[in-house]
């Protein structure tokens, strides 16, 4: 049985609006957490079907789910060209995340990535290598976005970069790289504390809301924003210069969803608790002068980023403030990962 663990991330520069097939319309930056992650094991064995094809069966945390499955048979569709050497063979697929899913916390980043290293591993074990690209982390990151293009930020740790840019020699819109320079001090003890406001599956899919950044009247600008904010936050890394890097992280969050009001038609994915979180941060860092800070995915979760040398203070302000907004006060304590890790063969 071959097993990889697959962490989420949290992107600082947002990816929304595609075009082609899974490619951004802007270079997007994430960091890779640590304890929110998607354990997916495959089992593979020659099937006796003529022609040879490749089938599979799938299940998400131990039972039968046809939403899922049905999402994964697309998937396998399009990249069944990339693995010849899986034609012929049956595939039983298990799958289970370590928080909730569709809430807005990336679980597609997490549970593509681990399926597309699941199916990396059983080709280089049937066939000895990986076919068609330099490496296996090229191939593997290739296949994750496919499945979902967020995912191919987590097939590495620490912090990613993923589309074309002129920043960086090599980068692409078709994979996923390691930010190459050098990350100041400051940001390597990065945490990150996800509030759970809601569990509830997403009002609008990730895939409908990409699909109405095309009409949006506004896309054109915020393309060109996230690259202005690409570059800021490239320098405030380098640098260590907080405060930037706190102004980017939440003006970043607050125009991805503001992408999602100003849609046709537009829609909500904040909550009531949402908003009031925000704003008790925000006094938070202004009273304590404590460089903290928020950002969103496609959810109404907040994602708490602080420094380790905060933890204290930061973690009594959540037990004392926060957690009346969460459901059930439910929150994850994260920090920045080391990336995917492979548990079996």
């Amino acid at each position: 049985m071959i097993i990889w663990r697959s962490p989420s991330n949290i992107a600082l520069i947002k990816y929304w609006g595609k075009r082609g097939f899974q490619l951004p319309m802007n270079p997007s930056m994430s960091f890779t957490l640590s304890n929110s992650y998607t354990e997916t094991s495959i089992e593979f064995a020659r099937n006796d079907t003529n022609p040879p094809e490749l089938t599979f069966e799938f299940y998400f945390e131990g039972e039968k789910n046809q939403v899922f499955e049905s999402k994964i048979s697309r998937f396998l569709l399009k990249v069944f060209p990339h693995f010849p050497a899986l034609l012929g063979y049956h595939i039983k697929i298990n799958s289970a995340n370590s928080f909730p899913h569709s809430s807005g916390i990336a679980s597609s980043a997490s549970s593509m990535s681990a399926l597309a290293l699941c199916l990396c591993s059983a080709e280089l074990e049937i066939a000895g290598e990986t076919t068609g690209f330099k490496s296996f982390s090229d191939k593997a990151a290739y296949i994750s976005r496919i499945g979902s293009g967020s995912a191919c930020r987590s097939v590495y740790g620490g912090l990613v970069s993923w589309g074309f840019t002129t920043r960086f020699e090599g980068s692409s819109d078709e994979f996923s790289m390691p930010v190459p320079i050098g990350i100041h001090e400051t940001f390597s003890e990065l945490c990150d504390v996800v509030l759970i406001i809601s569990s509830k599956q997403k009002k609008v899919s990730s895939s409908l809301g990409h699909s109405l950044m095309e009409q949006n009247p506004f896309s054109s600008s915020r393309y060109k924003q996230a690259i202005v904010h690409y570059n800021e936050l490239v320098e405030a890394l380098e640098s260590g210069n907080e405060k930037v890097f706190i102004r980017i992280v939440e003006d970043e969050a607050l125009s991805l969803h503001a992408m999602f009001m100003t849609s046709s038609p537009g829609y909500f994915l904040m909550e009531p608790g949402t908003l009031k979180i925000i704003e008790k941060i925000r006094q938070f860092r202004e009273e304590t002068g404590l460089l903290i800070c928020f950002t969103l995915d496609a959810g109404p979760n907040i994602h708490l980023l602080y420094f380790q040398e905060n933890e204290l203070d930061v973690k009594a302000f959540i037990e004392r403030d926060l957690l009346d907004f969460c459901e059930k006060g439910k929150w994850i304590d994260d920090r920045i990962g080391k990336g995917p890790e492979k548990l079996g063969r």
